[in-house]
């Protein structure tokens, strides 16, 4: 089984962390692989830097799941996760969907951390499409770092306890969620330090991927997930466009 990691951030140091981490998580003779988008931001923050980063996971996805068993977004706002699923035949899972539904079966109010006060709304609207709000303690906001300070572990790990420790206490949060691709692994840091679950979004979806492929389910031909009619596009990238002209629906 090949799960293939798509990463919209143009940060290679993302990539290889989620690389890493769906290594740990991936069960024997699943093969990971990783690619990292070309145009864009380094770390996606808001909603427009979101809607290229959207384009671009479809962009990577079109070029790279050819040989693929599943996609896993690896992008925390889950970009483009309909949209490809849509498009493609094989099953595709976005880390923080995977997260939060994992954090459902382990408590009954989960709590979301992540950075920057401009991505907050993007996952509450995340939670609610998902149809979890009445599971949802809230989204904690580690404030803005710069991806320098993002890849140091002491001085996000601190932060993400400290925020934890208060979704806990004030907001009755039975799991925690961590939202961001550059959290990957980071989970199993914090086991010990708080006493709810932490997920980890690489971890979850690895898991879920491997258990879809294995379902062996049929592609929709009747909702919205069907794939939609063969059109010529203008202006895409070479394998997306072929992949809208070969289109079955």
């Amino acid at each position: 089984m090949e799960l293939l990691l798509v990463n919209p951030n143009t940060s290679a140091f993302v990539t290889a962390a989620v690389t890493a981490e769906a290594e740990r998580a991936a069960a024997p003779g699943t093969a990971i692989r990783g690619v990292t988008g070309e145009m864009g931001a380094a770390i996606i923050g808001c909603r427009s830097e979101n809607a290229i980063g959207a384009v671009s996971a479809m962009e990577l996805a079109a070029a790279h799941a050819g040989d693929c068993n599943a996609v896993l977004l690896a992008v925390s706002f889950d970009s483009a996760l309909a949209e490809l699923r849509e498009l493609l035949a094989v099953p595709v899972v976005g880390m923080t969907e995977a997260a939060m539904l994992t954090a459902c079966m382990v408590g009954a109010r989960f709590a979301l951390l992540s950075f920057g006060e401009r991505a907050m709304p993007l996952y509450e609207r995340l939670v609610h499409g998902y149809g979890l709000r009445d599971r949802f303690a809230g989204a904690f906001s580690l404030g803005t770092l710069t991806p320098e300070e993002l890849r140091d572990r002491g001085i996000v790990l601190p932060l993400i306890a400290e925020e934890a420790e208060r979704a806990i206490a004030h907001a009755r949060a039975e799991a925690i969620v961590l939202a961001g691709a550059v959290f990957a692994g980071l989970a199993r840091d914090l086991r010990d330090r708080l006493p709810v679950p932490v997920l980890d979004g690489i971890a979850c979806g690895v898991t879920m991927a491997e258990m879809l492929v294995r379902l062996d389910l049929a592609k929709p031909g009747a909702g919205s997930y069907r794939h939609p009619p063969a059109r010529e596009m203008a202006g895409l990238g070479p394998a997306l466009t072929t992949l809208y002209r070969s289109l079955p629906g």
